[in-house]
């Protein structure tokens, strides 16, 4: 819970501080059907001057019990700066800024986005690279990171659906191993499928669930098997 309490202090902070008005909190916790472990998140944004965005995120993994915090492994808080530039009506260009820290390391993860929306629909495109630091940890590497995203969106009635496609690239490669060593390849999909209810006015309950390639090794049968998660959460809109 640490990571949580550390967010919703830091979104206090920047409410008081910056000349801000904050957009949303989301709340999410999430299930891994394989490996059998939770985790929760909670974020935050917020708006201040004029197309200048700060988000503030804290993740904790939860172990095999929710809220047990029995595994530290995922527990990391991250602050997010992105700046909105409208092209025109439709085209909407993004650059950003992540510094992520991790409980073993840390990432700096610069991006840019492009969005295109019109009426009920809308795709996104996003490339960013994650720079990291030497693991803490001893025997843990650590590498820098491609990704490339893919969002497909439509809002139909009072339902917003998505699909988020992911291509995740290590570039020294050989990064993705098991708690036993064997070696996963060093290329990744993630699969994205979200369903989010927007009929209320101020908050949006939503369901994802992800398929997030051969990442998950059972020791019990010495194969890589693959791993998805189920993940639910609230967004709260102001």
């Amino acid at each position: 819970m640490k990571t949580f309490k550390m967010t919703l202090a830091a979104a206090l902070v920047a409410a008081v501080a910056l000349p801000a008005s904050a957009n949303y909190v989301d709340v999410r916790g999430a299930y891994k059907t394989e490996a059998k472990t939770y985790e929760t998140r909670v974020r935050a944004g917020f708006d201040f001057a004029q197309d200048w965005q700060i988000h503030l995120e804290g993740t904790q993994a939860q172990g095999e019990k929710l809220f047990s915090n029995s595994d530290k492994s995922v527990a990391a808080f991250e602050t997010e700066l992105n700046y909105n530039w409208a092209i025109n009506d439709n085209f909407t260009l993004t650059p950003g800024f992540v510094y992520w820290n991790g409980s073993d390391h840390m990432e700096y993860r610069p991006y840019l986005k492009a969005t295109y929306a019109e009426g009920n629909f809308y795709t996104a495109a996003r490339y960013r690279y994650q720079a990291a630091s030497s693991s803490t940890t001893p025997g843990v590497q650590t590498n820098d990171t491609n990704q490339v995203d893919l969002w497909v969106g439509y809002n139909l009635n009072n339902f917003a659906l998505e699909y988020n496609p992911a291509y995740i690239n290590q570039k020294d490669g050989g990064a993705y191993k098991n708690s036993i060593g064997t070696e996963q390849a060093d290329t990744k999909w993630e699969h994205t499928f979200q369903v989010k209810y927007t009929g209320f006015e101020s908050w949006a309950p939503y369901l994802d669930y992800q398929i997030l390639d051969k990442t998950f090794h059972d020791r019990n049968t010495n194969q890589n098997k693959t791993e998805n998660r189920i993940r639910a959460g609230v967004t709260f809109n102001f």
